[in-house]
């Protein structure tokens, strides 16, 4: 069922960047993505960690945990929509105006983007993967229609940068907060009034989230540093050089997601444990030569793939088959989840730190030497090192 999800997705993400290579000027579409990183880097005040304390408690049981973490997720995305209007006052006093609207109008649908999607968790780790598939393709259906009708929109009347920039965001939002208000309230019918509540959920939920910073900002840094040094359509050259390969590693993280409630379930044994140290990875190993296979023939398809999908961003072609090589080792990345699973604070730190803080010293110092250059290969080295490291967290 996710790996049916996870197609449909594709393909829909696929029609709407080949309607951005086509219909929005680099600059649109550069800024466009400047937005949601600054709203993506923020989203940390909605308490990400939360997410996968629902999973957890989920699929231990603890179905009641949902409904308190949820409320709590969603008064604190109101955090997000602060920054977001001091980044708008802040951006109109230095005459960034096209930057003023659209942060105004993520300032105000963001919590029910951010702070109502956690139903997707609940239903991971009650393994109902064939209802999240039902509800991300809707969801994916209608975020694409209106999107497109933006694009199409913008590209037919005219529309400058402002306008075009405040109908993207405006569209992107509203497009992930209806669905989102409507599949959390189904899900929270499906709860019992009375369900029990994971003890201590809400300090882990806490833990993960205050750990989760640094990996945050390792993810989206990339893209504000690229705007305010090299400028939004470079940005928007680098946002098509990784945006095939994001879209294989969704498809890849399916067996991640299914293996989820299976470890949440066996880590509460300590048996078990010591049983998952032996096996996992000699099953991960076996999986990397997959992903070695799809990335040399990624490498191999990528300019063909370029020249048919996005003729006008022929230049991110090498970008793209160097930014592939951070993939190889993408089976390694079930150890994060493993080891926020197991629940140990000490290791979720050092596991939510270590790699990202590498990344981000990495960005800091190629981006502004090298511009789209650095940004893929402090991509690549860091995301390789942070596999590397929650594979030895993992077996201390």
């Amino acid at each position: 069922w996710l790996v049916i999800g996870s197609l449909t997705s594709m393909l829909l993400g696929l029609l709407l960047s080949i309607l951005y290579a086509r219909y929005l000027p680099k600059e649109t579409y550069g800024s466009y993505r400047y937005v949601l990183s600054i709203v993506s880097i923020v989203g940390i005040f909605s308490l990400p960690g939360f997410g996968t304390a629902i999973m957890r408690a989920s699929a231990r049981g603890f179905d009641g945990t949902f409904r308190r973490l949820s409320r709590i997720m969603f008064f604190s995305s109101f955090g997000i929509s602060a920054v977001c209007m001091g980044a708008a006052v802040f951006f109109f006093f230095y005459d960034q105006k096209e930057l003023v609207l659209a942060l105004a109008i993520a300032a105000l649908f963001i919590p029910f983007v951010e702070g109502l999607g956690n139903w997707k968790g609940y239903l991971d780790g009650k393994k109902q993967f064939k209802n999240k598939m039902v509800y991300n393709i809707t969801t994916q259906i209608i975020y694409s229609v209106l999107m497109s009708a933006a694009v199409i929109s913008s590209y037919a009347f005219g529309f400058g940068l402002l306008l075009t920039l405040a109908l993207l965001v405006g569209t992107y939002m509203l497009a992930h907060a209806l669905p989102n208000i409507y599949f959390y309230a189904r899900t929270l019918r499906t709860i019992p009034a009375h369900a029990p509540e994971e003890p201590g959920s809400i300090r882990y939920g806490l833990h993960l989230s205050a750990s989760s910073t640094f990996a945050t900002c390792a993810t989206y840094l990339d893209g504000i540093l690229l705007y305010h040094f090299v400028g939004p359509s470079a940005l928007a050259v680098y946002s098509f050089a990784i945006v095939l390969p994001e879209q294989i590693k969704v498809l890849l993280a399916s067996y991640i997601t299914v293996s989820f409630p299976k470890l949440a379930a066996k880590t509460a044994d300590t048996n078990a444990q010591a049983s998952i140290k032996k096996t996992l990875p000699r099953k991960i190993f076996k999986a990397s030569l997959l992903s070695a296979i799809v990335v040399g023939s990624y490498i191999v398809a990528a300019p063909f793939a370029y020249q048919i999908l996005f003729p006008a961003y022929i230049e991110s072609i090498p970008y793209s088959q160097v930014f592939i090589l951070s993939l190889l080792l993408f089976p390694f990345s079930i150890f994060g989840p493993s080891i926020q699973i197991e629940g140990r604070i000490k290791k979720i730190y050092l596991e939510s730190i270590i790699g990202p803080l590498i990344q981000i010293i990495l960005l800091l110092i190629l981006l502004p030497l090298f511009g789209i250059w650095g940004a893929v290969w402090g991509r690549v080295i860091g995301r390789t090192v942070n596999f590397l490291i929650e594979f030895i967290i993992f077996m201390k």
